[in-house]
């Protein structure tokens, strides 16, 4: 059986987000988009399946939207979350950050897993932003 310590890795997400955030660098290659211009959008994923890793993406093109083309870039965009490599070991033990979480009464699955894992780094990301951490000058975040 796996264990899977949630708040732990909510740290580590926040803790990388607000790294990458801190050192942004306008002439770093591995963002989508013109150096001269802000960043309009924040692509996140994750892998769980045949590698763990939790990744984000600036993108700083004029149209930024989510299309895919944040995936070219993980390679040099992405947080190493080994432990979270399941390959199809769906026996999880969950140490959970919110108490009122129970785990899904068939067991883990696909979908369950990266409903986890989604969770997580969302409310990982929304914990970021109440604490104002995407207010700096290169965002122009809209909707988040």
């Amino acid at each position: 059986m796996k264990t899977l310590d949630l708040l732990r890795d909510q740290c580590q997400i926040q803790e990388y987000v607000w790294n990458r955030l801190d050192n942004y660098e306008p002439d770093w290659d591995w963002a989508l988009g013109d150096a001269d211009r802000k960043v309009s959008l924040i692509a996140t994923g994750f892998s769980f399946e045949q590698n763990g890793w939790f990744s984000m993406v600036l993108d700083r093109r004029p149209r930024a939207q989510s299309d895919g083309q944040w995936q070219s870039l993980i390679g040099h965009n992405y947080l190493p979350m080994p432990h979270w490599n399941l390959d199809d070991d769906y026996e999880l033990d969950v140490k959970h950050y919110d108490p009122k979480w129970k785990p899904p009464k068939n067991g883990f699955d696909d979908e369950s897993a990266a409903e986890l894992f989604g969770n997580t780094i969302r409310d990982a990301l929304v914990h970021i932003r109440d604490q104002n951490g995407f207010a700096f000058n290169f965002l122009v975040l809209r909707g988040f």
